[in-house]
């Protein structure tokens, strides 16, 4: 009988050591699904990022002042005169491009930035397809923001329009090479 007993308690230990390891391996492998904080952000959130740093670092010159934010589109507004003024609509979706050389960074895409003067007619305007973000400005680009006094902003501006280029360039069809 006792050793009925002990084959007993060795059997219901070691029954009782899976069933704790099972659920030990059930944990772990839950864990890193809800831990991933690398995520790359989406393309809305990272618009929405770098328009909220915009609306911050909007340069005092010329009275700019934040219009409105909606859906990748930043407007503002830029007064040259006593009740003259020109309205500055910056599309983030048509962001294609960035360049850092000598210093000086900016972005470009086709049209993204359209000016609507108060002479202008309805729909009339000029369309824009550079805008420093920071440097010395060499090309004379449209230059509304003032972030080049924060170089850990600038860096992070950076990234923010890589990954904004990323959803905005033209994707490679399954049929092409390069």
């Amino acid at each position: 009988m006792t050793r009925q007993l002990k084959l007993a308690i060795v059997l219901l230990v070691t029954v009782a050591s899976m069933n704790v390891n099972a659920q030990k391996k059930t944990v772990k492998s839950t864990k890193p699904a809800t831990e991933n904080k690398t995520a790359k952000p989406t393309k809305q959130e990272t618009m929405d990022w770098i328009a909220g740093k915009m609306k911050e670092n909007l340069a005092t010159y010329n009275d700019r002042t934040f219009v409105s934010y909606k859906d990748g589109i930043f407007v503002y507004r830029s007064n040259y005169g006593i009740n003259k003024f020109c309205e500055y609509s910056y599309d983030m979706n048509k962001v294609t491009g960035m360049k850092n050389e000598y210093s000086d960074f900016f972005v470009s895409g086709n049209n993204q930035l359209f000016a609507h003067c108060d002479y202008d007619r309805a729909g009339e305007g000029n369309y824009y397809n550079y805008i420093s973000i920071s440097g010395p400005n060499y090309n004379k680009y449209r230059s509304p923001f003032n972030f080049g006094t924060d170089q850990a902003l600038v860096e992070r501006l950076e990234k923010a329009f890589k990954t904004l280029v990323e959803y905005n360039s033209t994707k490679k069809g399954a049929d092409e090479k390069f």
